[in-house]
């Protein structure tokens, strides 16, 4: 602005004024010291300034407003007046204003200076107290909006005029949008487009109420929220926010239908204003009032209007609709209005009907600015100082003009309030543990220069010395690598990276080695530039990593294609995770800008090879996020170039991982997470010191990357249980017990609050299993929270915390009682109620908690929680929102399958995360099924073990399970061993039934063994007593499997049986003994091959896994199939079990009906019926088996279909009994094939009788000996 010049000012005279607090800069400059000081530059103005100037030269407001100085010897030596201005303008349209200020404004003058009008008012102040900036705050910002109802933008005609979203001005050509009528700011000149009876024609709220007098953006966009956002905070407050809402044609907004909602709360106490209009919430604040003699409770302290004196007014006479005090402080609703955010017009001047409001600064001016002198009739006398409450003489004033400055300055409401716990008991009082272990912050390595350095241009300036005999040195630039020469004046040709990555939340803790090249695609495939760091999600989250990368020549060749190529490793392990590729499209570009989101691959992603593989000393890899499945070769060590045909010898560290050639021929080599240096040969110490100098209470502790600027030399990876930089501050830990009468889910949601000076709150949830044999919780947490909440079932909360402090490092021990539980306001308001719109229900929310009957600690609706608190002897509610529905998807990096939902920490670079699974899935990530037939022993009786905790003391169902299996052991053994006795004589294997009961009774006893072995081994790996994984592995590939293959075949040999006999009743006479053998003998080889080839994938997709749950470490066997393997599993599964079951069920009607119908041929003189109970009784051995085994299959069939899957642990009773009683059908074969049978009966006694005898040989022969 000053540095446009005109021919008839001098320099000298221009700086002279720059220097003098009349220039229109924000700052003051620092040259001005060596220009001229306070009273020089008076001086240089007087001798070398023409008599009247223009300062600047340009206009200050509009294009058509301008600041000129007047210069006389009179005036020098009148400062005061000198720092003044002209305000000088070039048309008539500001005369009007001008004109009505020279008869109302003291000391006003009028002069012409070069064809412009111009008119100055004085303003005596102290000139002590001028500073550089306060006449350009006093005239700009009191001019602007004076002058701003004559300003015309542009010029006015009916075609703009006439349009339906414009206002037209009285008595002018001006006119206005209707977004700026009744805004606060007056647009027209006479100033009708903020008087609502002016305003000829009806517009919506909406449109007329603009924020345009606020300047800053965030205060915009508060007001926008507050216009149209139904906030419990600033409901029924005394001043309206809120835009009308239309209900039943009538307009609601936040200060309609108050009547039940107390004014005086913990957010209107004592907040500097009369948010109640009788001023109830602003009693006994004023520190000064308390201490006077004077004062009494139930007052108000003002100004009398007929004694100028202090009084104290009685509540009960404020808001009377009468003046009692000075300016009707008692009365707000005279001078207030709707839609303010600065409330300026406090003073009220009585019996005075047009503007009755006037602003602070008009008090004691020696102006009746009132009709009646209302503004002045309290003030001292013979002051000469104009806008008193502005001054700093103020504090030379009588204590009245002090009080009535303070009390009708302007304010600011704010248009939104936050939640807040201010003045709410607390429930946890000084329970602050100090933290001895605390430790500062490492101190920075490296502090960054600002000094710009001019010969340099980007680089820095430095002297080499030569000879130091003769001091001979010489300067050089050191440049960056995008700037090259001499004087780093000259661009080199790069790729400009901006990337930022997303890890999953299973890899937040874990550090990755980020390798960035830049290749092309010629067979030496040669790697032009690299850039390697160390990514770590918790704490690099937020950055954005910004790369240049350089090609190796100056000159690029454009021939040639460029790409640029990622390579991610896990920085502890090196294992590889994978590569992705971006090819430069627009290689022609000297400087190639790119701005990526990297997703770093999981941990179990499949790494795809190359189905012809080019490599010759290497792996081929296809690119993850290449669609077209783009290659490249992975070259083992010593190796390089495009299809690693060209060697190198490699000078990588032994422990270090190779990726290949830099273009200095250098190896690029990613170092082991305690290794630095180009070949990885330097150790870094840092972690292995001491820990009470590293990482604290077992935390991982990561070295930070050598480049990098950072005040810390590491980074500590918490255990669970600490938190801080070091690991050194033990996490609040919270112990919740439960009241017996409270039905407990298998798990509950806890819900965090941590409530922030003026800012919304902070909600983090997580959710923790309820131990099976426990009533009990012990929730670890390491960020800081004021409110909990929990959640049992879906909607069920309890209020658990809450602390106006937040105390880490504390333990909390919390009964939860039914008297915590937060009811919905469907069970305690009345339908109607229920029913009302927001706006109208929320003004009866202060009611749940004053009913004394209810005990209410919270309650909850749709979109807010509320807790309940008492605030002077009355019992009040605060409310927060809450989305009761959120979704949980750990920023979009969830790794949770199934419909599962993924809770972090922190919404903020979270550290720690987990998996809460819908119905029928488990697991870390929800990735194992509790549907289906194949459900195994691990997911039904798993989280019933408690590690580390004998057999007495565990749960009931593990105790009765035990039981069960020893039982189930001894009696399979027995039957085993009398099926296999009984079923070896060669009478009974002459036919195909006799093989099949024979493989039978071999599948029990082998069923019956890898039962007992699956059992105790789940057992003891779950109480952590066996933790050898190559032994926990091999059972977990093996023992399922075999044990599903014996049960498999167990029930198709069984079927077998079945299917013969009632082929032999179908036959009669013809059936052939010797064909029958043959066959068996087939069908079980057969079966054998049937079953294993049906289920020999599942020892493939079987592994072990971790799983960490607070303080429980659990090493799972799982199965991972992908969704057509599972699909054709459970087919397998169903057919496996229903095949048998219906082949029982036919032959055992086949072998009834058949055997009935024959007899019936025979007995012709007997019915049906009485052949039928004939037949059953006769042949019972033929049926009892098929009919057995069919009534045993039946409760797993219900349990299936009925339950389909295991939801919750308590559902294990259910599905433990289906899956013992599959295990019955094997231990049966002796009760339900030979006791029924007398042919099998007589010859399992010829055994006996043959075993006895032979053991009895022995024993002779023994004793003989």
């Amino acid at each position: 602005m000053h540095s446009i010049k005109d021919n008839s000012t001098s320099n000298k005279c221009r700086s002279a004024f720059q220097c003098l607090p009349v220039h229109l800069r924000d700052r003051f400059d620092s040259n001005c010291n060596n220009v001229c000081t306070y009273d020089m530059c008076y001086e240089i103005i007087e001798h070398d300034c023409p008599d009247m100037l223009y300062i600047p030269t340009i206009p200050v407001l509009f294009a058509d407003i301008y600041f000129a100085y007047e210069k006389y010897n009179s005036t020098m030596l009148d400062r005061q007046t000198f720092l003044f201005p002209y305000i000088c303008y070039n048309n008539s349209r500001y005369n009007n204003y001008f004109v009505a200020d020279s008869n109302t404004v003291y000391n006003y003058s009028t002069v012409l200076f070069n064809n412009l009008t111009c008119h100055r008012r004085i303003i005596p102040v102290i000139l002590s107290q001028i500073t550089v900036t306060s006449l350009y705050r006093l005239y700009l910002r009191k001019l602007q909006p004076e002058l701003w109802r004559y300003h015309e933008i542009y010029n006015y005609n009916s075609s703009i005029c006439n349009r339906s979203n414009m206002y037209q001005c009285s008595n002018s050509l001006k006119c206005i949008s209707i977004h700026r009528l009744m805004n606060g700011v007056n647009d027209c000149p006479n100033s009708d487009d903020e008087n609502k009876i002016s305003i000829n024609y009806t517009v919506s709220t909406e449109e007329i109420i603009n924020i345009d007098e606020v300047n800053d953006e965030e205060t915009k966009m508060k007001i926008r929220y507050a216009r149209k956002h139904i906030s419990f905070q600033t409901i029924c407050d005394g001043f309206t926010e809120l835009l009308p809402i239309t209900i039943n044609g009538q307009n609601e907004t936040d200060e309609t239908e108050c009547e039940q909602w107390p004014c005086n709360n913990i957010y209107t106490h004592c907040n500097g204003l009369w948010n109640c209009l009788n001023g109830a919430d602003e009693i006994d604040c004023d520190l000064s009032s308390l201490l006077s003699l004077n004062y009494s409770s139930d007052h108000h302290k003002c100004v009398s209007p007929y004694t100028n004196q202090f009084i104290y007014l009685p509540i009960n006479k404020a808001n009377d609709g009468k003046v009692d005090c000075l300016g009707a402080m008692d009365e707000p609703k005279l001078c207030r209005t709707k839609y303010r955010i600065t409330y300026d017009y406090n003073f009220y001047c009585m019996n005075q009907s047009s503007e009755p409001c006037i602003v602070a600064q008009y008090l004691c001016n020696n102006i009746n600015n009132c009709y009646y002198g209302d503004d002045e009739q309290f003030c001292i006398r013979n002051r000469t100082l104009f806008i008193y409450c502005w001054s700093l003489d103020l504090s030379f004033g009588s204590d009245v003009e002090k009080f009535l400055c303070k009390q009708m300055d302007s304010f600011k409401k704010e248009p939104v309030v936050y939640f807040t716990l201010d003045g709410m008991n607390n429930s946890v009082k000084d329970l602050t543990k100090n933290s001895a272990n605390e430790i500062s912050s490492s101190l920075p390595l490296l502090k960054k220069s600002d000094q710009y350095q001019p010969r340099c241009h980007r680089g820095i300036d430095l002297r080499v010395w030569l000879n130091n005999k003769n001091n001979i040195t010489k300067n050089t630039c050191l440049c960056p690598p995008s700037y090259y020469g001499d004087k780093c004046q000259y661009q080199n040709q790069r790729i400009s990276l901006s990337i930022k990555f997303r890890a999953l939340s299973n890899s937040w803790q874990i550090p990755f080695a980020i390798v960035i090249l830049l290749i092309d695609d010629n067979n030496e495939q040669i790697i032009h530039s690299y850039e390697q760091f160390t990514y770590l999600s918790i704490r690099d989250c937020k950055i954005k990593f910004n790369i240049y990368l350089i090609y190796s020549n100056r000159l690029k060749n454009q021939t040639k294609n460029y790409g640029i190529q990622f390579n991610i490793y896990e920085k502890i392990s090196l294992n590889y995770r994978g590569s992705l590729f971006f090819p430069i499209k627009f290689s022609f570009l000297p400087v190639h800008r790119l701005s990526l989101i990297i997703d770093i691959p999981s941990d179990n992603i499949n790494i795809e090879s190359c189905s012809n593989n080019p490599c010759i000393n290497g792996k081929c890899i296809k690119y993850l996020n290449n669609k077209q499945n783009k290659i490249f070769c992975q070259c083992n060590e010593g190796w390089s170039g495009r299809y690693c045909t060209i060697e190198h010898s490699s000078r990588c560290s032994s422990d270090s991982l190779y990726i290949g050639v830099s273009p200095n021929n250098q190896s690029i080599c990613i170092c082991p997470i305690n290794k630095f240096g180009s070949r990885c040969l330097l150790n870094n110490t840092i972690c292995q010191n001491n820990e009470n100098l590293t990482c604290q209470n077992g935390g991982q502790c990561i070295p930070t990357d050598e480049y990098m600027i950072s005040n810390k030399k590491f980074i500590c990876i918490c255990r669970k249980g600490y938190t801080g930089d070091r690991c050194e501050i033990d996490d609040n830990k919270i112990i919740l017990s439960f009241e017996k009468n409270i039905i407990l889910s298998q798990s509950i949601f806890i819900h965090f609050i941590e409530v922030i000076n003026n800012n919304r709150p902070i909600r983090s949830t997580t959710f923790q299993r309820i131990p099976v044999i426990e009533d009990f919780i012990t929730i670890l947490w390491s960020r800081p929270f004021h409110i909990v909440f929990i959640e049992l079932f879906e909607k069920n909360y309890y209020l658990t915390i809450v602390q106006n402090v937040y105390n880490r490092s504390i333990i909390i021990n919390k009964m939860i009682n039914p008297s915590d539980r937060c009811q919905h306001i469907s069970e305690i308001f009345n339908e109607s109620i229920v029913k009302l719109d927001l706006i109208r229900r929320i003004k009866y929310y202060y009611l749940p908690c004053q009913i004394s009957t209810l005990n209410l600690s919270c309650f909850y609706d749709d979109i807010h929680l509320c807790l309940c608190y008492d605030y002077y002897k009355q019992r009040l509610a605060n409310c927060f929102e809450f989305d009761h529905n959120m979704t949980f998807d750990c920023l979009g990096q969830s790794v949770c399958q199934n419909g599962g939902k993924c809770f972090q920490d922190t919404p903020y670079c979270p550290k720690k995360s987990m998996c809460v699974c819908s119905s029928c899935f488990y697991g870390t990530q929800c990735q194992f099924s509790t549907r289906g037939f194949g459900l195994s022993l691990d997911a039904i009786l798993g989280y019933h073990i408690i590690p580390n905790v004998s057999i007495i003391h565990q749960s009931t169902i593990v105790k009765i399970s035990l039981v069960l299996n020893i039982i189930f052991n001894v009696a399979g053994f027995i039957n085993s061993i009398l099926a296999m006795i009984t079923f070896k004589n060669k009478i009974i294997l002459e036919v195909g039934c006799g093989i099949y009961l024979l493989g039978s009774s071999i599948t029990t006893i082998l069923t019956m063994i890898l039962f007992g072995l699956k059992f105790w081994i789940l057992i003891l790996s779950q109480m952590a007593f066996i933790s050898n994984r190559t032994f926990l592995h091999i059972q977990c590939i093996s023992l399922d499997f075999l044990l599903q293959l014996c049960l498999n075949m167990n029930q198709w040999l069984n079927a077998c049986v079945a299917i013969e006999r009632a082929f032999t009743i179908i036959k009669g006479t013809s059936f052939q003994k010797k064909k029958s053998k043959q066959a068996a003998k087939i069908i079980i080889v057969a079966l054998i091959i049937f079953i294993i080839s049906t289920s020999v994938y599942d020892p493939y997709y079987r592994r072990l896994i971790d799983e960490e749950n607070d303080s429980e470490m659990r090493i799972w066997c799982i199965i991972t199939y992908s969704t057509s393997l599972q699909v054709f599993n459970s087919i397998m599964h169903t057919f496996h079990f229903f095949a048998p079951f219906v082949i029982n069920l036919i032959s055992a009607i086949i072998l009834i009906t058949k055997k009935s119908h024959q007899q019936s041929n025979f007995q012709t003189h007997r019915t049906y019926n009485q052949l039928l109970r004939e037949q059953l009784h006769q042949h019972k051995s033929l049926f009892i088996a098929p009919v057995v085994l069919v009534i045993l299959a039946l409760p797993r069939l219900i349990i299936h279909f009925v339950s389909k899957c295991m939801k919750s642990a308590s559902d294990s009773w259910l599905f433990l009994i289906g899956y013992f009683i599959s295990f019955i059908p094997s231990m049966l074969t002796f009760v339900i094939y030979i006791l029924p049978s007398n042919f099998y009966k007589e010859q399992f006694h010829k055994s006996i009788a043959r075993y006895r005898t032979n053991i009895q040989r022995r024993l002779k022969i023994i004793s003989s000996r």
